[in-house]
């Protein structure tokens, strides 16, 4: 065969052969055509009683096979935007009655989620649908009624799911099924007896937080995934000798930084029935022992009331402190600062080990809007939104293979990814073996042991006898 004819035989195949499409590519080519067709439904470009386009027209318009556009098709359906009429077309709804849905969330989901702006887009997708959110600051409460003021949609971090589940609460959640595409201890964080109660939104472990700046002026090699707690105490030293700033600081009353030191000591609580064992000369104690060690260290940590984290992230962006520790949520309060910071595995006392939280979603059983809060809920979980959060924060969408870019504006942190490599080192709160009403009666504790109130000898004591006596009347509650 001549050679100009062999290239044109290539040019041919090169342009009919098209590859087939990733299934991750089939599924955002169906989003695409079910959001089109549902934003013009929703616009009235395809008003009530009126009739789609034939298949074919529809499968020409957005590059796609009759039996992808079925598929397509089928999922309009399945949300009563469309009726198929057999032998005739797909015709529009009649239009379908406002719903409103209420959503409980805490104030900092806003700030976690850029929540606003997801509503806005799940709106203009199901546009029938409002959501009004309210807030909570303890976990909600359900009654059977479902009457006003009920919540529809929940959104739960795994602190308050473990809460729900040991108050055997969790059974006013609707079981839901589970996300296959988000990381797998995210989905097991939010399940009970087999059961799916909570999809994953986001999660986040806990990290440390340098000015990059503040190491290059002192000299110092930054933070890395070798550093026991004594190496950031040394580096923390050298940071805080110009006088106008320390080395460290975090929020030691955050129910999400001090379980961090009990968690590294690789010990759990252990019982005798509901009596607590003595700690004296376990690692546990170690663990309290260090972290009163950091908070009184005067060379390396201010003496500064905080209120909450968002207080230790102020003072880091003022440049007051050069090391804190952070989740990726709070890497949101720096977005279009300009700070030069970046991330770092935490310190360690035995191992590596530290905190992860997630955040997800849940469907109060009693709502009467089951049909509407499903699609809340799937939305939050949806390859689409998570691709949006991944987009528009700086928070760790759950789904484990998002590659979307963040907006230039959020700034990541160069070792942002790092939270994959450090994987094996989640460890939940539940790891401590103490149920979650007990918390704030070993925090109680370990404030008064804090502040000198008690030395190691009677907080044991202490220990002991508070937490038994609260684990015999949870016990025979």
């Amino acid at each position: 065969m001549p050679d100009h004819r062999i290239r044109k035989s290539r040019e041919w195949g090169a342009v009919h052969m098209k590859a087939k499409p990733t299934n991750k590519q089939f599924q955002l080519e169906l989003e695409h055509m079910a959001n089109e067709l549902r934003e013009e439904i929703g616009n009235g470009t395809f008003p009530a009683n009126s009739f789609l386009p034939s298949e074919s027209a529809l499968a020409k318009r957005f590059q796609l096979s009759n039996k992808s556009i079925r598929k397509g098709i089928e999922k309009l359906v399945e949300e009563g935007l469309i009726v198929k009429i057999p032998r005739v077309g797909n015709r529009v709804n009649v239009q379908r009655p406002s719903v409103t849905l209420t959503l409980a969330c805490s104030y900092s989901i806003e700030r976690d989620f850029q929540l606003r702006r997801l509503l806005d887009d799940f709106h203009q997708q199901y546009p029938w649908i409002r959501v009004t959110t309210v807030q909570y600051s303890d976990t909600p409460q359900f009654s059977e009624d479902g009457g006003n003021g009920q919540a529809d949609v929940i959104a739960l971090d795994s602190t308050q799911f473990q809460q729900l589940t040991e108050e055997n609460r969790h059974s006013m959640l609707e079981p839901l099924t589970g996300s296959e595409e988000a990381f797998p201890f995210l989905n097991e964080a939010f399940r009970k007896d087999g059961r799916q109660y909570v999809l994953p939104a986001i999660f986040s472990p806990i990290v440390l937080c340098y000015n990059r700046s503040h190491f290059k002026e002192c000299g110092l090699p930054e933070p890395h995934g070798g550093w026991t707690w004594d190496d950031l105490a040394q580096n923390a030293v050298k940071l805080s000798e110009n006088g106008n700033r320390f080395g460290f600081c975090f929020h030691i009353l955050s129910e999400n930084r001090w379980p961090l030191f009990l968690l590294q000591s690789g010990e759990r609580f252990q019982w005798d029935g509901a009596v607590l064992r003595d700690l004296r000369h376990s690692r546990l104690l170690e663990g309290m022992k260090l972290g009163k060690q950091i908070i009184h260290n005067r060379d390396i940590f201010p003496l500064y009331l905080s209120e909450n984290n968002n207080d230790i992230n102020r003072l880091f962006m003022e440049g007051k402190v050069s090391m804190v520790l952070i989740s990726y949520m709070g890497l949101n309060d720096f977005r279009d600062t300009g700070l030069d910071y970046d991330l770092s595995p935490l310190p360690y006392m035995h191992e590596p080990r530290t905190l992860v939280v997630a955040i997800g979603f849940g469907m109060n059983k009693y709502t009467r809007n089951k049909e509407e809060a499903r699609l809340l809920i799937d939305y939050f979980a949806s390859r689409r939104t998570q691709e949006i959060i991944r987009r528009i924060t700086l928070s760790l969408p759950a789904m484990q293979q998002i590659e979307e870019p963040a907006e230039p504006e959020l700034q990541p942190p160069s070792r942002y990814g790092m939270y994959r490599e450090i994987i094996s080192s989640y460890r939940m709160h539940s790891e401590l073996n103490l149920p979650w009403a007990l918390n704030q009666v070993l925090a109680g504790q370990l404030k008064a042991y804090w502040a000198d109130l008690l030395d190691e000898e009677k907080l044991c004591d202490s220990l002991i006898e508070k937490l038994s006596v609260r684990e015999t009347e949870r016990a025979h509650s």
